[in-house]
């Protein structure tokens, strides 16, 4: 007999069964390691956003959360225009109800519920094949986004994260390293660049407020990054424990990093360098923060460090310089809207298309959770 079940929007009460669904869909959630209870971060990430709203959706069936489907709310900013969208993130249907159509009603539904909000549009980031194929028919962003990584030792990563026909893969790593055309640029000026102060922050004040409304007018891509939102997104204890890096002159932010260490592999920690921005055309300041992030890895003896980038940015130079290379696994980012909202949407990311990529910024602060197992390649 053919399982019944509803599609809702989420309600005070269902958080256990969500939890558990998603710890069961996930082997474990969320996948890096937070200094609180799972429940708490969730409360944290879905609930307790800035922008005051949520949207959260589930399949109920006897009583029973049996699908999940969540959304972290944003403000995007696209040319000369900010509006909330929502980052659709953790999508779960349990293994005894799959083949359903449960997914394709918890997405129908979570968009029907958004538009009556206003929440006309959505983004979302996978290296998953399957959700690649079933993400075709909507647009995509202009560029490729590139995972850059830095490996110390090559044996212990492939001892770590096995992959098929491993020797290719040592072999080209070797291979770029030697051959990596970015090794010397900028060293001319390596004094000017390594005499920057960098200082670690709890918190960002109101300086930081001035720093984005400085740069943001330089943006024609980017998530909106005030000081209320990054304070919500690094700095709450429930959020995962980032470290704060900012270059500071005069009582002036010149630009800032965020680093973490996934360890939730406790054999194998993992680094990311999950946000560097800068004023515009600094890359000098980004040169900083980036070898300020590798030291800091190093002294934490993390043997693999990951960052995104949008391919040919001009901070992609900067990374190169400092040894990272491209792990060749593509991350795709895709949009989503109303059918009557469509064009409009396709328009501005066809003038996306036009801008200068240093214009047009994305990184591991822009996806919900951080991976502990990178994608393999095959």
């Amino acid at each position: 007999m053919e399982r019944e079940y509803q599609v809702r929007l989420y309600r005070p009460g269902d958080e256990e069964q969500i939890i558990q669904l998603l710890q069961m869909g996930f082997d474990g959630w969320p996948q890096f390691d937070v200094n609180c209870e799972p429940i708490d971060h969730w409360k944290w990430k879905f609930l307790d956003n800035p922008l005051k709203t949520k949207l959260i959706c589930v399949a109920e069936s006897e009583n029973k959360v049996v699908g999940c489907y969540h959304m972290v709310i944003v403000n995007v900013k696209i040319r000369d225009n900010i509006a909330i969208w929502r980052l659709i993130a953790d999508l779960v249907v349990h293994p005894e109800y799959r083949q359903l159509g449960i997914y394709r009603k918890m997405w129908e539904y979570a968009a029907k519920k958004a538009n009556e909000i206003g929440l006309n549009f959505s983004y979302w980031v996978s290296g998953n094949p399957i959700i690649i194929s079933t993400s075709k028919d909507y647009p995509g962003f202009p560029y490729p986004i590139l995972n850059l990584v830095r490996i110390k030792d090559i044996d212990k990563q492939l001892k770590a994260m096995p992959m098929n026909n491993a020797w290719l893969y040592k072999i080209g790593f070797h291979t770029s390293k030697l051959t990596n055309p970015f090794r010397n640029i900028l060293k001319k000026h390596e004094a000017d660049w390594q005499s920057l102060p960098v200082y670690e922050v709890n918190s960002f004040t109101d300086i930081l407020e001035e720093f984005w409304t400085k740069i943001s007018k330089h943006y024609n891509f980017i998530i909106a990054r005030n000081r209320e939102y990054l304070n919500w997104r690094y700095c709450d204890p429930r959020a995962g424990g980032f470290v704060i890096r900012q270059v500071e002159i005069e009582g002036q932010i010149l630009g800032f990093s965020v680093l973490k260490i996934n360890k939730l592999r406790k054999d194998y920690p993992v680094g990311f360098i999950v946000d560097v921005i800068t004023s515009p055309n600094r890359l000098d300041v980004a040169n900083r923060l980036i070898a300020d992030a590798v030291d800091y890895f190093d002294n934490q003896n993390i043997n693999i460090i990951n960052c995104l980038v949008i391919k040919d940015h001009p901070i992609e130079m900067i990374y190169r310089r400092h040894g990272f290379l491209d792990s060749k696994m593509k991350f795709y980012l895709y949009f989503g809207s109303p059918d009557t909202e469509r064009e409009k949407l396709e328009i501005e990311l066809n003038k996306i298309k036009t801008d200068s990529k240093d214009r047009l910024y994305f990184s591991y602060g822009d996806i919900d959770s951080l991976p502990s197992r990178l994608p393999i390649r095959r």
